[in-house]
């Protein structure tokens, strides 16, 4: 009786040019989300002062 030879098959691309995941990671920048809200506060915080300044907050 004859073995049969499995045929190997190339592993499947990613359709349509869509990165997986692990490529796509190498090539962003990376910011900590302690940063992001740090820097949302800080912008909020000085439109609230600036609002004040200018006399346009609390009317």
């Amino acid at each position: 009786m004859a073995k049969r030879e499995k045929v190997k098959t190339p592993p499947l691309m990613s359709s349509a040019g869509i990165m997986r995941y692990f490529e796509e990671e190498k090539t962003q920048i990376r910011i900590s989300p302690k940063s992001v809200l740090a820097f949302g506060l800080t912008v909020g915080v000085l439109v609230i002062i600036l609002n004040a300044y200018y006399g346009l907050w609390p009317k």
